[in-house]
């Protein structure tokens, strides 16, 4: 009856140690990615603000454009 105690106490032990050893990666994998997931959301902000700015850039060429050919038909 007591080497059935020891044994099961060692793979409880054993279960333990694996179960936390997962955890431990699962935390490290989450945690590492974290900042790469913060530097695309950045990257990503800066291109929709750059996206923007073309866009009123673009607009304001278009009127400019419309003038001058307004100009020319006279």
């Amino acid at each position: 009856m007591a080497i059935d105690i020891n044994k099961l106490k060692d793979w409880v032990t054993f279960s333990i140690a694996v179960i936390a050893c997962v955890s431990g990666i699962i935390f490290w994998v989450q945690s590492s990615s974290d900042s790469k997931i913060e530097n695309l959301e950045n990257d990503i902000a800066e291109v929709k603000t750059d996206i923007k700015k073309i866009q009123d850039d673009n607009r304001e060429i278009i009127r400019i454009i419309g003038r001058l050919e307004g100009i020319m038909d006279k």
